[in-house]
């Protein structure tokens, strides 16, 4: 995963890409069952719209939320010249939150897409 690579040098970038990791994934899933995401970043936005074509996998994803605010900080800090700096247990939440709505829509996709 990109985010892992850059979490020693760029934390805030890292975090950012767990929140585009777990976005990009579930706007797949919505278009696959010709949905259209809009423009949101919000992942509960995403979640909501899931949860009209399976709603399990969005129960099963609720937590990934917290994912949402990290979009929002990095690309639109209160004070630009603030430097954000997740913690490392906050880097290592958003790890694992975005490879667990990978992999969980992953599973959701038809076998003749994931050559499964």
């Amino acid at each position: 995963m990109v985010a892992q690579k850059l979490a020693s040098d760029f934390p805030d970038v890292a975090i950012y890409h767990c929140q585009q990791s777990a976005e990009k994934a579930l706007k797949g899933f919505l278009i696959l069952h010709d949905r259209d995401p809009g423009k949101t970043h919000n992942i509960n936005t995403l979640l909501q719209e899931v949860a009209s074509i399976k709603p399990e996998l969005s129960t099963s994803l609720k937590e990934a939320n917290c994912l949402s605010e990290y979009n929002q900080t990095y690309r639109y800090p209160s004070d630009p010249t603030e430097d954000f700096n997740p913690t490392p247990g906050e880097l290592k939440k958003a790890f694992r939150l975005a490879k667990q709505v990978y992999t969980a829509v992953l599973e959701a996709m038809p076998a003749e897409i994931t050559r499964q």
